[in-house]
């Protein structure tokens, strides 16, 4: 099989960030981490499991947004749980 090169353009900052953070944990080249993910996302035997997290790890955490929204999903009711 020969070998294929794209040009990727317009990649998001994001997409840049996560796959550089993939490559370093992971202990390989940048490109072989890509060529990985492209794999991955074409493959039809490949499922993400509800419970695979690793979409998430390395990817800066939550921000203000998410985390305040968390915050006040914590906040009880006392009047609603009469307490």
């Amino acid at each position: 099989m020969s070998n294929i090169q794209y040009t990727v353009r317009n990649v998001p900052a994001d997409v840049d960030n996560m796959l550089h953070l993939r490559a370093k944990k992971k202990k390989q080249s940048f490109n072989a981490t890509v060529v990985q993910a492209l794999r991955q996302a074409t493959s039809p035997n490949t499922k993400q499991s509800a419970s695979d997290l690793d979409w998430f790890y390395g990817s800066g955490g939550l921000g203000k947004a998410e985390l305040d929204a968390f915050a006040e999903q914590r906040v009880v009711d006392k009047k609603a749980w009469n307490l």
